[in-house]
C-alpha cells in the first residue's frame, strides 16, 4: 500500500498572493489544500509560523505599492497622488475655517462650576475671541 502523494506547494504563487494582500485561507483555497496543510508546510519548509511568513510577504507587497505610488506621484507629477501622499506621510491637511458661532444652543448653569472650571472656560472663550 502506497502512502500519500508528496504535496508540493507553489511558493511563488503563495508569495504573490500574500504580497497582494491575500490571507492564508485564500492562499490555501487557491492551491486546493486545507489551510492547516499550508501552515504546516510553511513550518516544515521555512521553519517559521505561517503568520510570520505572511506578515513578511505582506510588508514586501506594501513596500512595492508605496514605491509604485511614489513613482507615479513624482515621475508622472500626479497631483492627486502627491496630495494623498502628503496627507498620509507628512500629516498635511486642508486649512479648516473655524467659525465663531455667537448663538449658544445649550444653557450652561455657571453656578454649578468650580472656580477651576470657570477659569478654564474663561481661557477657552478668550482663545475663541469671546468675552
Amino acid at each position: 500500500m502506497a502512502g500519500r502523494k508528496k504535496l508540493k506547494i507553489n511558493w511563488d504563487k503563495v508569495d504573490k498572493a500574500l504580497e497582494a494582500g491575500a490571507n492564508g485561507v485564500q492562499c490555501a483555497a487557491m492551491l486546493g489544500v486545507h489551510p492547516d496543510t499550508l501552515y504546516n508546510k510553511c513550518k516544515e519548509v521555512y521553519k517559521v509560523d505561517f503568520s510570520a511568513y505572511q506578515q513578511a510577504k505582506r510588508e514586501r507587497g506594501n513596500e512595492k505599492l508605496l514605491n509604485a505610488q511614489y513613482e507615479l506621484a513624482i515621475k508622472e507629477n500626479d497631483k492627486t497622488m502627491l496630495i494623498w501622499l502628503g496627507k498620509q506621510r507628512l500629516n498635511q491637511a486642508e486649512k479648516r475655517e473655524v467659525k465663531n458661532d455667537t448663538t449658544l444652543k445649550a444653557k450652561l448653569d455657571l453656578s454649578k462650576l468650580s472656580n477651576d472650571q470657570l477659569a478654564e472656560l474663561s481661557r477657552i472663550l478668550a482663545d475663541l475671541g469671546g468675552d
